[in-house]
């Protein structure tokens, strides 16, 4: 769909949305465009996580979530992140709905490697109807940052991954990561533009590092589906760009 802009809010962004960003997206809808935002928690998580003297454990950019882990994810990314964000929406005038029923009819997901990281999902397939009557009646959809098994199993997701999978899935014509860095640093500075067959170089010599390192791939990944605009930053409209070559 060529009026979708995926939207996904990671970082302080997460904890309040900034008035420019409102604006933005409030502009974006008065020229018709679809918006569609994913967010994660890993502030509120690792909060609730430290309070319950869990251990915080990362693997390849990824948090390693425990069953136990999982019900404090859980309620992070739906009852405190996913709330306090469609709430501000709602406040500033933007018919949002953060999606709870619909999820498993929409990410559908299996275990990325349960050995490794426990109870983290990979996104096999997005089902796109129930978001496009949401479209219709002109509400943004507030999708957090899971998936479900095929019977019902609910998944820790890389917000990055599941953004990455409903653009490919809308044909989006934009997808947004938006971070808590300006984009990819190199020395001190911003890359502008990132080519895809320069990614695996700056990850070698580790220029893209940590967290990082899904967040490209995600959008490496996107680039190659066929979303055209990807931007990486701390805003809606700068930061890094990755394209294709």
């Amino acid at each position: 769909m060529e009026d979708v802009i995926v939207i996904k809010i990671g970082g302080i962004a997460s904890q309040d949305l900034s008035e420019s960003f409102i604006e933005q997206v409030k502009a974006w809808q008065t020229l018709g465009k679809k918006i569609v935002i994913v967010h994660g928690g890993g502030f509120a998580i690792t909060k609730l996580m430290d309070e319950a003297k869990i251990p915080v454990e990362k693997v390849n950019g990824l948090r390693v979530t425990s069953q136990e882990a999982m019900k404090l994810v859980s309620y992070a990314l739906f009852e405190i992140v996913g709330q306090s964000m469609t709430e501000k929406l709602l406040n500033a005038g933007l018919d949002s709905l953060q999606l709870r029923s619909h999820l498993p009819d929409i990410l559908e997901a299996d275990f990325l490697d349960r050995s490794l990281y426990g109870y983290v999902g990979q996104i096999k397939q997005v089902h796109v109807a129930a978001l496009e009557r949401l479209f219709q009646d002109n509400f943004i959809p507030i999708i957090a940052s899971v998936g479900y098994t095929s019977d019902g199993q609910l998944l820790n997701v890389n917000a990055d991954y599941v953004a990455t999978a409903l653009a490919i899935a809308l044909g989006a014509e934009k997808l947004i990561l938006m971070t808590d860095v300006k984009g990819v640093m190199e020395n001190g500075e911003v890359i502008e533009q990132l080519l895809v067959s320069q990614v695996a170089d700056k990850i070698e010599n580790q220029v893209i590092t940590g967290g990082m390192i899904p967040k490209i791939k995600s959008a490496a990944e996107t680039v190659l589906a066929g979303v055209n605009q990807i931007l990486i930053g701390d805003n809606l409209l700068t930061g890094t760009v990755i394209g294709k070559g």
